[in-house]
């Protein structure tokens, strides 16, 4: 949010990254990976942050302080701006779809879906890698092509193909019968 507001300057990123979850602990690799910075970019002014209060260092991890004064209001004013934002979002919004459910209609709602789904047949599917990867060129083949496999042995007969997709782009999933 404060890179919207203060620009893409790497100590923003930062201290936007760790605002969002304040009470963790961070290596400098995660901090540089979160805020999409270098490591070199970090180091050249991790120390000033520490100087100035905003983080603390424990071992070789670093957290934010949040005793200092400056990230008290760095959060409040984090917390505002999202108020600020969203109630202008809302504002703007004239179109509304539906009606509105209260509390108590919505809770209805999702306790009257049924999730059918077995945890421990899933669970053995992915322990097993129960899945077929297949390369670009195999699916433009089998792709709107019904195939036939012919074989003088005796092949298993447990199961049906009736789908394929693409790992990358369609998500339809392969039916097994």
């Amino acid at each position: 949010m404060y890179e919207k507001i203060f620009g893409n300057y790497p100590q923003v990123k930062v201290i936007n990254y760790i605002l969002i979850n304040p009470k963790r602990y961070y290596t400098k690799k995660q901090i540089a990976v979160g805020a999409k910075i270098s490591r070199v970019t970090l180091d050249s002014f991790i120390t000033d942050l520490i100087k100035l209060d905003i983080l603390e260092k424990e071992n070789s991890k670093y957290k934010l302080n949040l005793n200092s004064k400056i990230v008290k209001i760095l959060i409040d004013a984090q917390v505002n701006i999202a108020e600020l934002i969203m109630t202008n979002q809302i504002e703007k919004s004239e179109i509304v779809y539906g009606e509105a459910l209260s509390d108590d209609e919505f809770e209805e709602f999702m306790n009257s879906i049924e999730y059918d789904v077995n945890l421990e047949e899933e669970l053995d599917k992915l322990e097993n890698n129960e899945h077929i990867t297949i390369t670009k060129e195999e699916y433009e083949i089998l792709k709107n092509k019904q195939q036939s496999i012919n074989s003088s042995q005796n092949l298993c007969t447990d199961f049906i193909i009736n789908g394929c997709y693409p790992v990358k782009s369609n998500k339809r999933m392969i039916n097994y019968g």
